[in-house]
């Protein structure tokens, strides 16, 4: 069977550049409209949604693709219309579930984390989350296959009409007050997951008949269940993080205003522009999980070595030049993006921007490790490595936020922690599986560090729109100079394929 990691990682890589474009121009305007304590009290509620989200689909998601990608591999094709019954059964009413309760106590969320003005906002969560649920599903039976283009196609529609919907409502209703355009933004990503669901439904129904029978249960639940509190976990802490972080940030000496801003700035603003490049490890972890589970499953150690080594190196070449890029040149480009929000916190948006790209990478790492983990079946390990790690994360959160010296800073640097003990975990349990050349790890890093330093040095020197077109041609000229015997193999790799390709089709 052959291996599809590069056309799936591609696809969703290609889909991701265009939903981060999106959306990163979504809360670009959006700031604008509602301003930076609006975008604040957008991304507390946006936590909440995601931690919801998650727990209705994520983990069936990802259990989908890994069960039906091995019954694929056993032969075993009359299995997956069972794993597809409890999967609607299990996301389907957990969703409700957590509607109902987000129409009882909206509330009572809102006014726990200072927004009382929100509330509205979680009533919309509430009809979100089944269509959400859906899509999840989706999702999952789709990728089982190996086929990303549905879901890269359906996360295109979700952030093109978000944007182009939530930011018309956001504006409308804005002219209220900052809550009702937090509102109108919300409306808008209703529409998305309405739009979603409308094209995953048509686009499973060319998959083929499936026979729904009732065996498959306990492997469904085994792996679902693990999967799902697994994966909750780190959206949980970021929703324990939005629902207290004011009131920490407040002992730190900040006021409301300025603690909901700082918020924010960091998830609206430096968290919008560093998360693009998480779409690289978002997008060769999900193609790697269906290809390693066929390849876990029949056995082949050797097999999952090497692809694990030659996703791993893509995926850190890629993403390095990326996180540093915009790590260097982050005090051009905020006052151009976020003109008259950002100038008043530049030097906290700038430091923030440092610690967080840091996190990122970190996180790009984790990513692809509990793929890995999952892959093989420990789907109890991951949750309990993501347990740790949660109770690490908010464990220092809750001891540094007050602090006046770490305040706001203590975001990114929880994120580290998180980051670091859930690898150092995994690597303890599959490192076995990991080996990697220090020719291939170092080099892209010694040319970033390069890169970075050239690029401050010229935007001291040479200010404005030119120094930072100059400062991003030439500091991505010197990454691939410096990197050119790794660039050169993977040409080589590409201009073999194409040139086998060639052969076959003639």
């Amino acid at each position: 069977m052959k291996n599809n990691v590069g056309k799936g990682a591609f696809v969703l890589v290609v889909s991701g550049i265009i939903c981060k474009f999106f959306g990163g121009l979504f809360r670009l305007p959006l700031t604008n409209i509602v301003g930076m304590e609006g975008i604040g009290i957008f991304q507390m509620i946006m936590s909440i949604y995601s931690l919801a989200l998650v727990f209705v689909s994520g983990g069936v998601t990802n259990a989908l693709s890994k069960l039906i990608s091995s019954a694929r591999a056993r032969g075993d094709n009359k299995i997956i219309g069972s794993y597809l019954r409890y999967g609607v059964i299990f996301s389907i009413s957990f969703s409700l579930c957590i509607s109902l309760f987000f129409l009882f106590f909206s509330k009572q969320i809102a006014s726990i984390q200072g927004i009382a003005g929100g509330a509205n906002s979680y009533l919309l969560i509430a009809l979100i989350l089944p269509l959400g649920a859906f899509v999840g599903v989706m999702r999952g039976l789709i990728q089982g296959y190996s086929n990303m283009t549905p879901t890269a196609v359906s996360q295109i529609i979700e952030q093109v009409s978000k944007f182009a919907f939530g930011l018309v409502f956001a504006f409308w209703l804005g002219k209220d007050g900052i809550e009702k355009g937090v509102f109108g933004a919300f409306l808008g990503i209703v529409i998305s997951e309405v739009l979603a669901s409308i094209y995953l439904g048509w686009t499973s129904f060319h998959i083929g008949k499936l026979e729904f029978g009732k065996e498959g249960k306990k492997e469904f639940f085994n792996a679902s269940l693990p999967l799902t509190f697994g994966g909750i976990v780190i959206p949980f802490s970021h929703a324990v993080e939005s629902l207290f972080i004011i009131t920490l940030l407040l002992k730190s000496g900040l006021t409301r205003e300025v603690a909901t801003s700082l918020y924010g700035l960091q998830t609206g603003v430096v968290g919008a522009i560093l998360n693009f490049p998480l779409i690289i490890s978002v997008a060769v972890a999900v193609s790697l999980l269906p290809n390693l589970s066929r390849l876990a499953s029949t056995g082949e150690t050797e097999g999952q070595r090497a692809l694990v080594r030659k996703s791993f190196l893509a995926m850190w070449y890629i993403l390095l030049p990326l996180v540093v890029g915009i790590m260097s040149i982050a005090g051009e480009l905020y006052p151009i993006l976020y003109a008259g929000f950002v100038q008043k916190y530049m030097k906290i948006a700038i430091q923030l921007t440092l610690l967080s790209g840091i996190s990122i990478i970190l996180t790009a790492i984790m990513q692809f490790l509990i793929s890995l983990l999952q892959a093989n079946g420990y789907y109890s390990y991951s949750m309990i490595f993501n347990i740790i790690g949660g109770v690490g994360k908010l464990t220092f959160l809750f001891i540094t936020a007050p602090l006046s010296e770490i305040s706001i800073y203590s975001i990114a640097l929880s994120n580290i922690v998180l980051a670091l003990i859930v690898s150092i975990c995994v690597l303890i349990k599959l490192g076995h599986l990991i080996s990697l050349p220090f020719f291939d790890v170092v080099l892209p890093l010694l040319s970033v560090i390069i890169m970075y330093m050239v690029v401050k040095i010229l935007l001291s020197v040479v200010g404005g729109y030119l120094g930072l077109f100059i400062a991003v041609v030439l500091g991505g000229g010197i990454y691939f100079v410096l990197s050119l015997p790794i660039a050169i193999n993977y040409f080589k790799v590409i201009a073999s394929r194409f040139l086998t390709k060639q052969e076959e089709n003639t």
